[in-house]
């Protein structure tokens, strides 16, 4: 009898993908909860916006293959959704009367 062959680590059956788009625009919008947590609501809001227009420019710069999970419908939905929910985030964070911390 003999055993099979061990799959080669390197190879033609292995696929180096890069990081995730998505983990960079996830830190960026934990960095904003993690401001609004701390009672910096209206800066934390910021950061979440910004990171969703960078979400959106990712997506818009990025080959399909390369966007990764920010890949959900075509190219200009996911930009114009993207964009749309950072114009929201900040217009709300804008407007909204936040009380001010005490300390």
């Amino acid at each position: 009898m003999t055993e099979p062959k061990p799959e080669p680590i390197f190879g033609p059956g292995r696929v180096r993908r890069s990081p995730d788009p998505l983990l960079l625009v996830l830190g960026g919008v934990g960095a904003g909860i993690g401001l609004v947590v701390d009672r910096q609501i209206r800066v934390g809001l910021y950061v979440c916006a910004v990171s969703l227009i960078v979400a959106a420019l990712l997506r818009l710069a990025l080959r399909p293959r390369a966007a990764g999970n920010l890949v959900v419908r075509s190219r200009h939905v996911d930009v114009a959704v993207l964009l749309a929910a950072a114009i929201a985030v900040a217009v709300l964070a804008a407007v909204t009367p936040f009380p001010h911390s005490s300390g």
